[in-house]
């Protein structure tokens, strides 16, 4: 690295996040929409619905981490 551009990528931990996220995201959506295919109030359905909610959960907490992720680890330079 040169010392006119310190950071020249993301770190591993933010690219790691990121695409943990894209994957729980996904897997919220796909729950949602899959609920859809199930009579209401059937078990199946609401275990659909309980790892919506659990999955919303675990994105919000890790918002939380990759914002603390990102102060300690800045963005790279525009190129």
């Amino acid at each position: 690295m040169s010392a006119s551009n310190p950071v020249a990528r993301y770190g591993r931990l933010n690219i790691a996040l990121h695409w943990l996220m894209v994957l729980l995201i996904a897997g919220v959506y796909a729950t949602i929409e899959l609920k859809g295919n199930f009579p209401k109030g059937s078990e199946p359905r609401e275990l659909l619905k309980q790892w919506h909610f659990m999955l919303g959960l675990t994105i919000f907490g890790l918002v939380w981490l990759r914002l603390i992720a990102r102060l300690l680890n800045p963005a790279p330079g525009a190129v």
